[in-house]
């Protein structure tokens, strides 16, 4: 990863961070952390790696962002004043699931 692209990914993941506070609508009794965003080096695309809890409303958070990915995209591209930037994609993170198969079968 260039500079650039870390800076990038850091703005990304800040403003997202502000817009996911103050506009996006959750399901009640739901949490989703932005652990980790991704710009490809030509900076069309942006990978953010979400942690959904409880794992359980993992579908219904999802779909309800791709409801209102346009409005993110949007409110994005306007605090982030470049000529092109990057487009949304939403991902879940399964670090932390992985890791607690990983613990489990260490216990056995």
């Amino acid at each position: 990863m260039t500079q650039r692209t870390q800076q990038l990914s850091a703005l990304v993941q800040q403003n997202l961070n502000k817009i996911f506070v103050q506009s996006v609508e959750w399901p009640r009794n739901t949490l989703a952390t932005i652990t980790k965003v991704e710009v490809t080096p030509d900076l069309s695309w942006a990978f953010v790696n979400l942690s959904i809890l409880p794992i359980n409303k993992q579908g219904t958070v999802m779909k309800k962002l791709a409801s209102q990915l346009k409005d993110v995209q949007h409110r994005l591209n306007k605090t982030l004043h470049l000529r092109k930037s990057p487009k949304i994609k939403f991902k879940i993170d399964d670090e932390e699931l992985e890791s607690r198969k990983i613990d489990r079968q260490l216990a056995k």
